[in-house]
């Protein structure tokens, strides 16, 4: 009754301001008592509140929703507010007692029993256009995915943005798969994500071994870093080198796990992912001491040398430590990770005698106050994260403030407009044609496409909107050969378009080529490959070529597929194969592919050039 009443509060409002000629005393009374009233339910109901807000004051404000009361969603709902974006959090119950952590933050919470379609309603999800569902509970997350895009199914509207957080990784792995029945419909795009894998991969591509290690192919150089602690962050950072550290003399990179129960975590890692072993090489070493004591003969009197020979260091893993070319800390506590970087600082200068040669790269999962004390400034303007990074050469990657935001989680972001281009061009090679023959009959189109992947490699980015300018010169090619209006040609082969109707599966893929990127330019500046075009990739085709082949691979194999062979002409058992049991023709070595799936790596370099104007223009 009170919502209904409040429906015609606008209208109320106007003749309460703008009197008729028969307003009265007991009118006005009559009405300052109704305004009282209304006033009361606002301040008291805070439900009422949130109502009359959406509908009446904030209804054409992009607005965000966040379900969840984890560290991850206040954390991104504190990000998202400083950028001046109406946000509001809805969460079960008050736990932790963050209402004082929100306050003041701009920031709307809202606190229920319950969080059902109703809830989500009454809170704007008709209105926004990102949802990041981010409790610590998958089973609750998933549940909520599943009322969210059934609602946006029912009720259409605005097309929502959608990202879920599913820690499990097999559970994750396995619901990219089957998430596209929701990506099917236009009103809402889910995406699943994780908070381990967001630092794992934060980590890489801001600090890549590829930038470190020396790949040249004349290098005798190890190609080796040092992994230090076992926990799901640094589980997702071996997979991540599984996928993206490769190079082209073909070696693979050393990666030395130092931890407790270094062996059985090695044998646990084969054992859940057997296939991407085969793209590393791993050595366990144990973790005896978190201060990497190097006591010797030398060093202290026979009582500690006795005690130190029990500490003694894998001879391997000492051998190689002058060949180390960087090193990742990570644990569980913020002061063992710093304690850890710096004593393994001293661990390898006493081998190095360098204080600064090898990088090290540390993880602060942010569960202390020693974050904060360590970006206070000094008496001399500088805190200790500066100090550390430019005399000790130690980087800290905070778990949430450099990865729970707005950038990373919901926007835009150079990575996935960079897949939009990247699927665009795949698109025109290998799709494009049977559109071309579905909804225009089209059957001879050769010269067309082979005319726009040629404007496509040779493309001049202007200032801004680079991948809107590419949409253009395609749409337009295709409008004049199909004499069709730019709208229907846009509504078919638009590169969101295209985008949307992939599935999450390749939509991951397009990312990792994409991240893959910065490892790519380097390899070819190594090379001595000044302009990138056909003639000078095809010179070094085996290698350039086999690098993105291994990445692919490791890719699939990491998402559960195996090698097996495909029927050629059952187009509907091939995708039952391929998209449901995970089988694909293509994973073997480089050179026993055939020259057609030799060709889809090499235009993933012959792109290059477009990928870094478009980046450069974002």
């Amino acid at each position: 009754m009170i919502l209904l009443e409040i429906d015609l509060l606008p209208q109320w409002l106007d003749d309460f301001l703008h009197p008729k000629s028969d307003f009265t005393h007991g009118h006005f009374i009559m009405d300052v008592v109704i305004i009282s009233f209304f006033v009361l339910i606002y301040y008291i109901f805070p439900w009422i509140r949130l109502f009359f807000e959406d509908h009446f004051i904030y209804k054409k404000r992009e607005k965000i929703i966040v379900v969840g009361q984890s560290r991850m969603a206040r954390n991104f709902a504190k990000d998202v507010a400083q950028k001046g974006k109406k946000i509001v959090l809805i969460s079960t119950k008050d736990q932790n007692n963050f209402a004082d952590e929100l306050k003041g933050k701009g920031i709307k919470l809202v606190l229920a029993k319950e969080v059902n379609e109703k809830k989500l309603k009454l809170c704007g999800i008709h209105h926004a256009s990102s949802c990041f569902v981010a409790s610590d509970d998958d089973e609750f997350n998933m549940s909520m995915a599943n009322i969210i895009g059934l609602y946006k199914k029912k009720k259409g509207g605005k097309k929502l943005k959608l990202i879920v957080s599913v820690k499990n990784s097999h559970t994750r792995n396995l619901l990219i798969d089957q998430i596209n029945s929701f990506n099917s419909t236009p009103y809402v795009s889910i995406r699943l994500g994780d908070i381990d894998q967001s630092v794992a991969r934060h980590i890489y591509d801001k600090y890549s071994p590829n930038r470190y290690v020396d790949d040249s192919t004349n290098s005798n150089s190890s190609k080796a870093i040092c992994i230090v602690g076992y926990n799901a962050t640094s589980e997702n950072f071996l997979i991540e080198n599984c996928i993206l550290s490769q190079f082209p003399d073909n070696k693979k990179i050393k990666i030395f796990l130092v931890c407790r129960d270094a062996q059985r975590n090695v044998e646990f890692f084969m054992k859940k992912f057997p296939g991407l072993i085969d793209f590393i090489s791993i050595y366990p070493v144990e973790l005896h001491s978190s201060s990497f004591s190097t006591l010797d003969n030398s060093s202290f009197s026979t009582k500690y040398v006795s005690l130190s020979s029990k500490y003694k260091w894998d001879k391997k893993f000492i051998e190689n430590i002058p060949n180390i070319d960087a090193a990742y800390i990570f644990g569980n506590e913020d002061a063992l990770v710093v304690s850890k970087a710096l004593g393994f600082r001293q661990f390898l200068y006493s081998h190095t005698k360098n204080i600064r040669r090898v990088p090290i790269i540390a993880n602060l999962p942010e569960n202390t106050s020693i974050s904060n004390l360590l970006d206070q400034e000094g008496s001399k303007g500088e805190n200790l994260y500066k100090k550390y990074k430019e005399d000790l050469h130690i980087y800290f990657v905070r778990t949430y403030l450099d990865t729970c935001t707005y950038q990373n989680i919901i926007d835009d972001n150079d990575v996935e407009s960079l897949a939009k281009v990247v699927n665009y061009f795949n698109a025109v090679k290998h799709e494009f044609d049977n559109l071309l023959k579905t909804f225009f009959k089209k059957n001879d189109n050769h010269k067309i496409l082979e005319l726009i992947e040629k404007k496509f490699i040779t493309f001049k980015i202007k200032k801004h909107n680079p991948y809107q300018q590419i949409e253009a010169m395609v749409v337009n090619e295709l409008k004049e050969y199909t004499k069709n209006s730019l709208f229907r040609i846009k509504q078919i082969f638009g590169i969101d378009e295209i985008w949307d109707n992939v599935s999450e599966r390749n939509k991951e893929s397009n990312r990792y080529v994409v991240r893959h990127l910065p490892s790519k330019i380097l390899i070819l500046e190594k090379l001595g490959i000044k302009e990138v075009n056909r003639e000078n990739i095809e010179f070094h085709l085996n290698k350039l070529a086999a690098i993105e082949h291994n990445r692919w691979s490791a890719e699939k194999i990491m998402a559960g597929f195996n090698f097996g062979e495909l029927p050629l002409y059952d187009k509907k058992v091939k995708e039952i194969l391929k998209n449901t049991l995970k089988i694909h023709n293509q994973l073997k070595r480089f050179d026993l592919l055939d020259e057609s799936n030799k060709d889809k790596d090499m235009d993933i370099f012959l792109i290059i050039p477009l990928l870094v104007k478009v980046k450069d223009n974002l």
